[in-house]
């Protein structure tokens, strides 16, 4: 494998940012700490920043021919030795972050959680169905707001939208790797707690020389860096509240550089460079 173009930034600033990469020998990966919604950090990094270094630091420790489950198992085991107190605590506490991991010797992608993929010309997302409500309701309450008396320069200072709705991102912590098979709100993470392997999605990779792996700070991916830049900067300035072209749970805060952290890894995986 080889790296064609690789690029990584917090929407806030390089110390704050909780997305991250790896490629080795056998993988490649790019890994979403996930926003926290209690106040708890562990020394002076947030708890998606830790979850993604875990993650990223136990992923050269996979055996090179690991399945899905056996590499979830253990990821898992690598986040729970972090800080084990954390799994009797409320759901909220836990390490959590997403990935989109590619096994060479499986030659398959591995979606876990809402981090997205491109091979062949098509974006393969693993979006949560509570994260598709939850928008919804952000985004009715932002126009609402809009049509009696808040202007979006108030918005962006206060998202009087994710207030309204951030009891309920909280709360949708409990879903997490949830084994109710009945449950349509569950969904997959990396948290230290087991993972349900049929909640993964994988996407056989087959012959195709170049693949994308990106976290969903990027709205829509294209086959380059560049053409993914230009559509975020053009999304964030013709929707700063994301509410429209780039609905989401949250906007772009003011002095902020786009909505949520952003990593792009574009890799040719046949045995030259393209």
């Amino acid at each position: 494998m080889h790296i064609i173009e690789v690029f990584s930034k917090g929407k806030r600033s390089e110390d704050t940012n909780e997305d991250g990469w790896i490629v080795t020998n056998d993988f490649a990966a790019v890994i979403d700490g996930s926003t926290s919604k209690v106040e708890f950090r562990i020394g002076d990094k947030s708890k998606g920043q830790i979850a993604m270094e875990t993650t990223r630091e136990a992923i050269p420790h996979l055996p090179p021919n690991a399945s899905m489950p056996e590499a979830l198992l253990h990821l898992t085991e690598a986040l729970a030795s972090v800080a084990p107190e954390l799994l009797n605590k409320e759901d909220a506490y836990r390490l959590t972050c997403s990935a989109v991991i590619f096994s060479k010797q499986r030659n398959e992608l591995w979606l876990i959680g809402d981090c997205q993929s491109r091979l062949c010309g098509t974006t393969h997302t693993h979006p949560k169905t509570i994260d598709t409500l939850l928008t919804q309701i952000r985004c009715d309450i932002i126009e609402y707001a809009l049509k009696n008396g808040y202007t979006p320069k108030d918005l962006l200072k206060n998202d009087i939208g994710r207030n309204f709705i951030f009891n309920e991102l909280r709360e949708q912590c409990h879903f997490q790797n949830d084994k109710n098979p009945y449950n349509i709100f569950r969904y997959p993470v990396l948290d230290g707690t087991p993972v349900p392997p049929e909640l993964v999605s994988v996407v056989p990779v087959g012959d195709t020389k170049q693949l994308i792996l990106a976290s969903d700070g990027y709205p829509y991916l294209f086959d380059t860096l560049q053409e993914s830049e230009n559509y975020l900067e053009r999304v964030l300035s013709q929707d700063p509240l994301c509410i429209r072209e780039n609905p989401a749970t949250k906007c772009l805060v003011e002095g902020n550089s786009s909505f949520d952290d952003r990593t792009f890894l574009r890799l040719s995986i046949n045995d030259s460079i393209l």
